[in-house]
């Protein structure tokens, strides 16, 4: 796929009108998205569970939840259920992983790449 061709596909994604899209295209800080956003299309976000106890929305250890590269939760590849006071937190990582990616580099290098949920049962 062609730059001009991916450059297409965002703008129709994000409904932006021309020249709203215009300003983005011009901004010089996002020519390193528009270079990098189809090599990091390949990746996918997995946020694993690792340690659960007393969780009203039945996470369990092992349990995966799959986002694209673009931090879009990809719901046929994740729990039916997920619990909201999950999501704060984890959405910081989402942002460093995307960040990454974005700028040409290894996903995988974020140094703090832990979490945790606000909901810590009786611990409250």
């Amino acid at each position: 796929m062609k730059k001009d061709d991916l450059i297409s596909i965002i703008k129709r994604r994000l409904g932006l009108s021309d020249e709203e899209f215009r300003s983005i295209v011009q901004n010089p800080k996002y020519q390193r998205l528009f270079e990098n956003a189809l090599k990091a299309s390949r990746y996918k976000l997995i946020a694993k569970v690792v340690e659960s106890r007393g969780c009203h929305s039945g996470h369990r250890v092992g349990q995966e939840l799959v986002f694209d590269s673009t931090g879009n939760l990809l719901t046929r590849e994740s729990p039916e259920r997920i619990c909201a006071f999950l999501m704060p937190n984890l959405t910081v990582l989402i942002n460093a992983f995307f960040e990454n990616l974005m700028n040409g580099r290894n996903p995988n290098e974020v140094m703090f790449n832990r979490t945790g949920c606000f909901d810590v049962g009786a611990r409250c």
